[in-house]
C-alpha cells in the first residue's frame, strides 16, 4: 500500500493492471486531473489519465513537452477514477500549469451539456410544463 496523497497535477507511477479490453494495463506514468477537493474528500481515490509513448495523433490526447523528464501522450480518452492506494503510486513529478489547465479542459469537454443537447431538452422540458394541469 502507497503512502502517496494525490495532488492535482502530480505525474505518478501507477500499476493499471487489472484491466479490460483497450484499457492501459502495467505499471506506467499517470496524471492526476481530479482536483485536491475532491482528492482530499475521497483520501485513496483520484482521477486520472494514464501516459502512454504510443501517439496515435487522437486530438484528445495531450503531448508532453520539455517541461517534464517524464515523456507521452497524456490519454485523456482513458480518465478514470482509481483507488490509488492499492495501485502503488508513486510521486515523479508536477506537470506544468499550461499542460494540467489543457489537459483538465479536455476532460471538462467530455461531460459538459452541449448547447444542441441542452435547447432539445429546454424545448422539452418547457411543453411538458404547458402540457400539465394544475392540481385543484
Amino acid at each position: 500500500m502507497s503512502n502517496y496523497k494525490a495532488k492535482q497535477g502530480d505525474i505518478i507511477w501507477l500499476d493499471f493492471d487489472p484491466q479490460t479490453g483497450h484499457e492501459q494495463k502495467g505499471r506506467r506514468p499517470a496524471i492526476i486531473i481530479s482536483n485536491n477537493s475532491f482528492n482530499n474528500f475521497s483520501n485513496t481515490a483520484a482521477l486520472v489519465c494514464p501516459i502512454t509513448n504510443t501517439d496515435k495523433n487522437i486530438p484528445i490526447q495531450i503531448k508532453l513537452n520539455n517541461k517534464t523528464k517524464t515523456t507521452g501522450i497524456i490519454m485523456c480518452n482513458q480518465a478514470k477514477i482509481l483507488d490509488i492506494s492499492k495501485r502503488n503510486a508513486a510521486f515523479i513529478e508536477k506537470a506544468p500549469e499550461d499542460i494540467i489547465l489543457e489537459a483538465v479542459d479536455t476532460i471538462i469537454g467530455f461531460v459538459e451539456i452541449e448547447a444542441e443537447e441542452l435547447e432539445f431538452n429546454y424545448k422539452e422540458i418547457t411543453q411538458e410544463n404547458r402540457d400539465e394541469k394544475p392540481n385543484s
